[in-house]
């Protein structure tokens, strides 16, 4: 005999969720606004080909690329151990266990420029930083030569 299909909670209907209270938010990242702080770098960063953080996608997994803008503290939502922030997008920068102290500390700048690997970690796109630089000091060095 066929069984009925009901829509009623129960050993083979489990409530996913009570009330609307226990959905998850989700994650969104935060909105870029770095936009006018970079505009002294703009012709750095297009003589350097940096790549834009919004045109990064899935396809971009595993490629090196570089990228400036400003670094921001990280977000407990989108993980990570810092953000870069370009104008244009926000992306979490995870560095590598085996960083060296160098890296790190060329990571506290307010403004950077990365060479790294784009690289998916749980789902969400993160650059992992193989150099750094403190834009402030490139700006300069770039600007005494011209």
């Amino acid at each position: 005999m066929p069984r009925r299909l009901s829509r009623r909670a129960g050993p083979e209907h489990p409530v996913l969720f009570v009330d609307a209270d226990d959905i998850p938010m989700p994650r969104t990242p935060p909105r870029p606004r770095a936009a006018e702080a970079l505009a002294p770098f703009r012709a750095l960063l297009a003589a350097a080909e940096t790549a834009r953080l919004s045109d990064l996608d899935d396809r971009r997994i595993g490629s090196t690329v570089l990228v400036g803008g400003e670094r921001r503290a990280a977000e407990a939502l989108l993980g990570g151990d810092a953000l870069l922030d370009d104008g244009t997008a926000v992306l979490p920068i995870v560095i590598p266990a085996r960083a060296s102290r160098g890296l790190r500390s060329a990571l506290t700048a307010r403004f950077v420029l990365i060479s790294g690997a784009v690289r998916a970690v749980e789902g969400a796109l993160v650059i992992e930083p193989v150099e750094c630089a403190d834009l402030r000091e490139l700006a300069r060095d770039w600007r005494g030569r011209a």
